[in-house]
C-alpha cells in the first residue's frame, strides 16, 4: 500500500489531538513519526501511534508538558520531562544543549521522566545542523527487554546510542543504534508483517 505523506500526517495529528495533545504538539508528533518512516526507520514511525495513545490513556505519557529545570549551570543542565511526549521534551532538551554549547563550547544535558523519544538520530541531526558534535545516551529502566550475552532472562533495555558529527563536505556522520542485537522497534515491525529479523535475535 502506498500512502501519501501529508494526509498521513494530518491523520496522525488528528489522532493525537483527540488523545488530548495541543494542536502544535500533535503536529510535531506526526512530523517526527512520519519522518522516521521517510528515512527508512519504520520501527520509529507511525507504527508507534497505537502504543503512544495507549500510554497516554494510562498516564505513562502526558500531553502538553514542557521540560522543567532541576539543575542549571552555564554548561550542565538536568531537566525533568514530567512524562511529557518525547517529541516535545526531547527537542526542548536538545535545543537547550545546543544553546549552551554555542555559548560555552560544551554542554551536558540530562533529561529524566520523558515519554518515548522516537528516533534518537533526530537529535543528533539537530546538533549537526548547528555545527556541533553530539553523543546521546538513552536508558529506559522500565523496559527490560534484553538478555545479556549468554543469558536468557530480561535484564536491560535496548539502551540506544546516537552520535552526530558535521563534516566539511556537508554530509554529516550520523550513527544511531541499539545496544541489543536488534532494536525493539524492529521486532514490533516484524511482528506486524514487516521485515524479518535474524532467527537468533530472539530468546
Amino acid at each position: 500500500m502506498i500512502v501519501q505523506v501529508e494526509p498521513l500526517k494530518r491523520l496522525v495529528s488528528a489522532i493525537f489531538v483527540q488523545a488530548g495533545c495541543p494542536d502544535d504538539e500533535a503536529e510535531r508528533i506526526a512530523h517526527y513519526l512520519s519522518k522516521a518512516n521517510l528515512t527508512g526507520h519504520d520501527s520509529h514511525g507511525v507504527i508507534r501511534v497505537p502504543r503512544y495513545v495507549e500510554w497516554i490513556g494510562i498516564g505513562r505519557m502526558k500531553p502538553g508538558q514542557n521540560v522543567e529545570f532541576l539543575v542549571d549551570t552555564p554548561a550542565i543542565t538536568m531537566l525533568d520531562g514530567k512524562h511529557g511526549m518525547g517529541q516535545t521534551v526531547g527537542p526542548e532538551a536538545c535545543r537547550i544543549g545546543i544553546h549552551k554549547a554555542d555559548a560555552h563550547g560544551v554542554a551536558i544535558v540530562a533529561l529524566r521522566n520523558a515519554g518515548h523519544l522516537g528516533r534518537i538520530g533526530d537529535y543528533a541531526e539537530m546538533a549537526v545542523a548547528h555545527g556541533l558534535v553530539s553523543i546521546h545516551f538513552v536508558n529506559v529502566h522500565s523496559s527490560l527487554l534484553v538478555a545479556p550475552y549468554g543469558g536468557r532472562d530480561r535484564r536491560t533495555s535496548t539502551n540506544p546510542i546516537a552520535i552526530g558529527m558535521p563534516t566539511r563536505d556537508g554530509k554529516p556522520f550520523i550513527l544511531d543504534f541499539a545496544t541489543s542485537m536488534v532494536a525493539e522497534g524492529k521486532v514490533l515491525v516484524a511482528r506486524q508483517g514487516g521485515k524479518a529479523i535474524p532467527g537468533d535475535a530472539l530468546v
